[in-house]
């Protein structure tokens, strides 16, 4: 898990810090490191800099809050159909948002907890193996 979170390049951090895995040792070390060039290379698009997040469902994230936050600022009751319609478009954006967090996160969030499970299982049978002897 410490490998996967020093992949992540964070802005406080500095984006440049000098990550490394042996690839030779460890079968994950090129995900981890791919996963770490990609960050890095989303984090120099022009339109990232600045942003507190560096990946594109985060700054989708922040695009679709500021239009909810300008649009709902703007509101008056009751509303006109071209305004609700307004409403309604950027709820969808918000939507195709949420899916798309949910698909690209549903695969990591299960390798994550079989990696919990592995972790708990070898654990569990370290601790059996040391109070069988």
């Amino acid at each position: 898990m410490w490998s996967l979170v020093a992949a992540i390049p964070c802005q406080d951090r500095g984006l440049n810090i000098n990550f490394s895995v042996p690839r030779q040792l460890l079968q994950w070390a090129a995900p981890v490191m791919q996963l770490h060039v990609r960050m890095l290379l989303e984090s120099k698009k022009r339109e990232m800099k600045s942003c507190c997040g560096l990946l594109k469902e985060i700054l989708e994230i922040e695009k679709c809050a500021r239009g909810m936050n300008e649009l709902a600022d703007s509101l008056r009751f009751p509303l006109s159909e071209e305004k609700e319609e307004e409403v309604r478009v950027k709820v969808e954006d918000v939507v195709k948002v949420c899916e798309g967090l949910k698909d690209g996160l549903d695969p990591l969030e299960r390798q994550v907890r079989e990696v919990f499970h592995r972790i708990v299982c070898g654990r569990m049978e370290g601790l059996d193996s040391f109070g069988s002897e």
